[in-house]
């Protein structure tokens, strides 16, 4: 699947982007470019399974940041962070009332593994306000992606059909 997710992020000043990760060499603040510079280079990570964590989702060229899921916190919504593309087919999530976005990752992690993601992935938001969830939709893995990850199910990719390993993944470290 994909249980960890780096992004590029513009507004600093979200309150929900404090709970990422930022990763990647820092603006010194003697050196920090304005505010739109700045936020164009910020990329972040959120982990799943860790903190509050957080995704960015666009919808009708709106960008916005929701929370990933739910860890059990609410039993409004199922205790998951991932929804499997066919049970939203089969109309499953239905009762949710779900609205289809995209999840623009620029990267994604499973088992050792980070991969490039080329346009984002496809994701349900489902909830009103400040309790809106974001599920990242899931397929089942192709034979490379399941040979890269050793995972049975992936992200559902938009526009891309090669998932290639980035630098520090376990492959290329040679770690199995």
């Amino acid at each position: 699947m994909c249980g960890a997710a780096r992004f590029r992020w513009k507004d600093l000043l979200d309150p929900l982007i404090a709970k990422g990760i930022p990763i990647g060499p820092q603006p010194k603040p003697s050196q920090a470019p304005s505010v739109p510079e700045a936020a164009a280079d910020a990329l972040y990570e959120s982990r799943y399974w860790s903190g509050e964590p957080i995704l960015p989702v666009m919808y009708n060229d709106v960008l916005a940041l929701c929370r990933w899921g739910n860890r059990n916190e609410t039993r409004a919504y199922p205790p998951s962070g991932w929804a499997k593309h066919e049970r939203y087919l089969a109309g499953v999530w239905d009762r949710y009332e779900p609205t289809m976005v995209t999840i623009p990752l620029v990267a994604g992690y499973e088992k050792g593994v980070w991969y490039g993601i080329d346009h984002g992935v496809r994701g349900l938001v489902v909830g009103a306000g400040a309790d809106q969830r974001v599920y990242m939709l899931t397929t089942a893995a192709d034979q490379a992606y399941a040979q890269l990850t050793d995972h049975d199910r992936m992200p559902l990719l938009i526009d891309q059909t090669v998932v290639v390993p980035q630098a520090g993944s376990r492959s290329q470290l040679r770690l199995w």
